[in-house]
């Protein structure tokens, strides 16, 4: 059997595996997976473990799948119900939802009754802090009924954050990316404690953007930094290539990656000043980036490798943007060092 660093001193650990490594991986960590989510053009295999996998109908660059796979440094216990799968110990919690709908109308529905449903979880449970949440749905910037699905998107999930009494300003870290097809898909990560949420101050804050943006501002942070004083870690939300709440370098691939990757290294410098420390960019880092078109992909990946070419951990899918004049976004988990 292959072996895998799979002890890596870290409150929950990332790893990106090719469909021909997923089963041998997932038999090693065993009781410690708390999350895999499959991406790819075409529903691969069911795993050996038949461990429950969240798919996402997003092409990967230089692949037919990608897993990712989340795994804790306790042992955690399956959970499902009518409404999640999931994993959790006694700090941490993965969910995974999925639910079909037919329009940008019904998907605003969607995402309320979705957040809903994770909100009453964690009011009868023992996560109710939410730390990271990703949200992928087909057709992102399509126009129906005179709104852009994202945009409805945002109506619905902001509802359900008023409904719960949950301020803008404590959001969690997020993305939203447009899948290829499938259903409104959804994943979180929640925590017995609460996380700190940073800002980039090159950007406007995305709950508090003006109204061009839709009716309803998007209701994530910049970041959430979390396990300070255990296994620090910065969940970094999708970032792209904007200042202020402007989209800038709209024509230009090789322009919007690098103030995407300046953005990154902005937030890491604002969470430093909460008291992270950084690993680096080798073992401390993990990025996934979206690109729209398929002929950036590899333009997107060589700028990356260029800037941080200790990584171990990259995969780029091609998905679109929530915003039409964006090419790619790139989001991060980064780990710190205790000492």
């Amino acid at each position: 059997m292959r072996e895998f660093n799979i002890h890596q001193n870290k409150t929950v650990a990332l790893k990106y595996l090719a469909p021909d490594a997923i089963d041998a991986y997932l038999a090693q960590c065993g009781d410690r997976v708390m999350c895999v989510v499959g991406f790819g053009s075409s529903r691969c295999a069911a795993l050996k473990s038949r461990f429950p996998v969240l798919w996402v109908d997003t092409p990967v660059s230089g692949s037919d799948a990608v897993y990712e796979v989340w795994t804790s440094d306790k042992p955690v216990t399956q959970y499902s119900d009518e409404l999640m799968t999931g994993a959790g110990n006694e700090d941490l919690f993965f969910g995974c939802l999925s639910a079909r709908f037919v329009s940008a109308v019904d998907l605003s529905e969607t995402a309320l009754r979705i957040y809903s449903g994770i909100f009453d979880f964690h009011q009868r449970g023992t996560y109710p802090n939410l730390l990271r949440v990703w949200n992928y749905f087909p057709e992102i910037n399509a126009v129906e009924g005179g709104i852009e699905r994202y945009r409805s998107f945002s109506v619905g999930r902001h509802e359900a954050f008023v409904r719960y009494n949950r301020k803008v300003e404590d959001s969690p870290s997020a993305c939203a990316l447009g899948s290829h097809g499938g259903p409104l898909a959804i994943y979180f990560l929640a925590s017995r404690f609460p996380g700190v949420q940073i800002e980039n101050p090159r950007q406007t804050s995305a709950y508090h953007y003006p109204k061009q943006y839709g009716p309803r501002s998007p209701t994530f942070s910049r970041a959430t930094l979390a396990f300070q004083g255990d296994s620090p870690t910065l969940f970094i939300s999708g970032t792209a290539s904007i200042l202020g709440h402007d989209t800038v370098h709209p024509e230009s691939v090789i322009l919007q990656t690098r103030e995407t990757l300046a953005n990154i290294r902005a937030v890491i410098d604002q969470a430093g000043k909460q008291g992270f420390k950084f690993a680096g960019f080798g073992s401390g880092m993990a990025l996934k980036a979206y690109v729209r078109h398929t002929e950036h992909l590899n333009v997107v990946r060589d700028i990356i490798r260029a800037e941080w070419s200790v990584l171990q951990e990259l995969v780029v899918l091609q998905a679109d943007i929530c915003r039409t004049d964006l090419l790619l976004e790139i989001e991060a988990v980064c780990w710190g060092s205790v000492s």
